[in-house]
């Protein structure tokens, strides 16, 4: 039996340590700190004087109403609805951010990831955040271990969590939901990713899932997107509609908003157009819009990887955007095609954003 969580609480919130083997922990957020983050959000919903009357399809029962949560400990804490008037959701596309915070709360970071989006999708996007404190170790990769990025500064998550105003937000201290001990939870057959028909190697002999510690790590990134898509459903599931499109993303990319407007039609413009006709528009597995009816895929296929022996996937998924790619039917990566997936899926690349690597340095 796992012991109880333990908490610690502080005037302003605090990061709340936990212990047990699935145990996460969470950000304790202030009575204040929720009234801003709910007064900010109905202030942002509010309607105007004249609009225009949605499509049913967009708009929910307003029998039900909105909530945000925040993960304290092992249970997940509600507080208090949104009024009836603000159940014009879900719209039609979510955003679910989800991964290592790194550089999540540089201000060239999270100031344009809402801007960005409304501006491409001329319209409200819903976003849910799922998110580790902890970053990721080394990859194990030549000239590719860089160093984890953990956040620890509250004040930080608060105005960075407030201006991207998510419909649902989680923030757990642990990045390593996949281990040694509980692969076989995630894998069913293991045989499948060993001695791995490759795309392109990692260091000359080898691909990049054949080291275990680079394996685990593709395993974790899937498992934080697969809690970011629960996340969405849950919300979807309270208010009866779904929505139309889907983006799959990570918290740490640094959006241009004000690149010139050549660059913005060559770039992203036709994004919303392309995946309205059920395409997939992607860069890499760092940013991936693709319509509902894929992300469920995405999602079931993804929540446990059944690949068998049998299956034209097993020894070819060698990397993340190969795993992607057995997922989506779409090409992630700039190394060829796994040929790993069941179904093909038109897509075409966009030039979204770039990582951001680093924190300022004080």
């Amino acid at each position: 039996q796992a012991p109880a969580p333990v908490a610690h609480e502080m005037a302003h919130g605090v990061l709340v340590p936990c212990s047990g083997r699935f145990a996460r922990c969470g950000l304790l957020v202030t009575f204040w700190t929720v009234v801003f983050l709910l007064s900010t959000e109905m202030n942002f919903q509010q309607p105007t004087a004249v609009t225009e009357q949605p499509s049913v399809e967009d708009v929910e029962s307003t029998s039900t109403t909105s909530t945000t949560t925040v993960n304290t400990s092992n249970t997940t804490t509600f507080l208090p609805p949104l009024t009836a008037a603000f159940t014009k959701v879900p719209r039609g596309v979510a955003v679910c951010i989800a991964g290592n915070l790194r550089t999540f709360t540089v201000p060239v970071v999270f100031s344009q990831i809402r801007p960005f989006h409304e501006k491409l999708w001329g319209s409200k996007v819903s976003f849910f955040l799922y998110g580790t404190l902890a970053g990721a170790g080394p990859k194990n990769q030549t000239n590719h271990n860089l160093p984890a990025i953990n956040e620890s500064n509250q004040t930080a998550l608060n105005i960075a969590v407030t201006l991207l105003r998510p419909e649902t937000v989680e923030l757990v201290t642990n990045a390593e939901d996949v281990t040694e001990e509980n692969i076989a939870q995630y894998v069913l057959h293991q045989e499948c990713f060993r001695r791995i028909q490759f795309v392109q190697p990692v260091d000359g002999d080898e691909a990049f899932f054949e080291n275990r510690v680079r394996f685990l790590r593709g395993l974790n990134q899937l498992a934080h997107v697969i809690s970011s898509l629960q996340m969405m459903m849950r919300y979807e599931n309270a208010r009866g509609r779904r929505f139309k499109v889907v983006i799959l993303t990570r918290p740490d990319l640094r959006y241009d908003v004000n690149r010139s407007d050549h660059d913005w039609f060559r770039d992203v413009a036709w994004v919303p157009e392309w995946t309205s006709n059920g395409n997939v528009a992607l860069q890499m597995d760092h940013w991936v819009a693709m319509p509902r009816a894929l992300a469920e895929r995405f999602y079931l296929l993804g929540k446990v990887l059944s690949c068998s022996p049998s299956d034209k996937c097993c020894r070819k998924i060698d990397r993340s955007e190969s795993l992607w790619e057995y997922l989506t039917g779409a090409v992630h990566g700039n190394f060829g095609q796994c040929s790993c997936s069941n179904i093909t899926t038109p897509y075409k690349k966009a030039k979204v954003a770039k990582i951001q690597r680093t924190k300022p340095t004080k």
